[in-house]
């Protein structure tokens, strides 16, 4: 009797070892699973576009989030018709854009946001069929950075040479703003560098003018450099050869025109002519390198008046433009309306 119950014992005693053994292993099984589905999960995250992975701060881009031109995403849904503008075959919408960069050898310049409108406009208009060209030498090529809101980064090689953009071994022309602006941010010391910066400069000071009041119009013979109005130095210096010449595309006229550098300081811009030499002068005597209080006597009529830049209109429009810089004029400018 006292061996079967010693035995019935032993037997207990047995299968709770063996429960216990099991209960052990199946928690440390889990435990490793568990640990396995967290390094996933964290390696799954870390491995996100646009994300920080492993090892990473965040903040930092590795060079494989690097976005390729050729990778466009922005397809047309099934029955739209391909769009023709070069902004919608980037693989990125206008919105992601938080930043651009201008990166020209080791000069790395940031666009002022201000601005970033410039290059946004252009893409959105440039159409690659009528805007297409081909790549030029890679001596003027920059490239513009995109910093999108994931922190990625896009690149489009520039050229500054023929003021074109570069995608999948082809060129399309941009507009003059960005000529402009390329000019001002990278050769600023040149004609179209210092126009830029003085266009702009009054630029934000009309947007910062409370004042909206409209000044009374003069008569256009008052506004005539030489004798001659807008359309008239248009046909001028059309017949005239220029001493150097940039191409842009006119979204607004869907064609390639050329920003143009005559002898004794006239530059014609899009529906601008620049006068910046001191031998052309309008009939009552107002002409580049006079004092405000000089023109004021010259030119006895009212202005729409920024510290840069003095305007006056002519019929219904803002026909003739004073540029300052310090205390004189620096250009006269006669412009057509759109």
């Amino acid at each position: 009797m006292n061996k079967q119950r010693s035995y019935k014992g032993y037997m207990l005693a047995g299968i709770l070892i063996v429960l216990a053994v099991v209960f052990i292993i199946s928690t440390v099984k889990l435990q490793q699973q568990g640990q396995v589905l967290n390094n996933s999960d964290m390696e799954a995250s870390g491995s996100l576009v646009g994300k920080p992975g492993l090892g990473e701060a965040p903040g930092q881009v590795s060079e494989q989030d690097e976005i390729s031109l050729e990778k466009g995403q922005n397809q047309p849904q099934e029955g739209e018709s391909e769009s023709p503008y070069l902004l919608d075959h980037l693989p990125f919408q206008e919105e992601d854009v938080k930043s651009v960069f201008v990166i020209r050898g080791g000069e790395k310049r940031e666009i002022p946001y201000e601005r970033l409108y410039v290059v946004m406009q252009s893409l959105r208009f440039t159409d690659m069929q009528a805007a297409v060209t081909e790549p030029a030498e890679p001596a003027g090529r920059v490239v513009i950075q995109f910093i999108l809101d994931d922190e990625q980064l896009m690149d489009i090689p520039y050229n500054l040479e023929n003021n074109a953009f570069e995608a999948a071994g082809k060129a399309y022309y941009a507009d003059d703003q960005v000529l402009l602006l390329m000019h001002g941010l990278l050769k600023p010391e040149s004609e179209l560098g210092q126009f830029d910066a003085l266009e702009e400069r009054a630029r934000l000071e009309a947007e910062g003018q409370a004042d909206s009041s409209e000044p009374a119009g003069i008569e256009r013979e008052q506004i005539a450099v030489d004798g001659q109005i807008y359309i008239d130095w248009e046909k001028r210096l059309a017949a005239e050869t220029a001493d150097w010449k940039m191409p842009y595309y006119d979204y607004a006229i869907g064609e390639v025109r050329e920003i143009r550098k005559f002898k004794e300081g006239i530059l014609e811009l899009n529906n601008k002519i620049v006068f910046s030499g001191i031998s052309h002068e309008t009939s009552g005597g107002v002409k580049v390198g006079l004092t405000a209080a000089e023109v004021s006597k010259k030119l006895d009529a009212d202005a729409r008046k920024l510290p840069s830049k003095w305007s006056y209109k002519s019929g219904d429009y803002f026909r003739f433009h004073l540029y300052f810089e310090g205390s004189e004029v620096k250009y006269m400018v006669l412009s057509q309306p759109l």
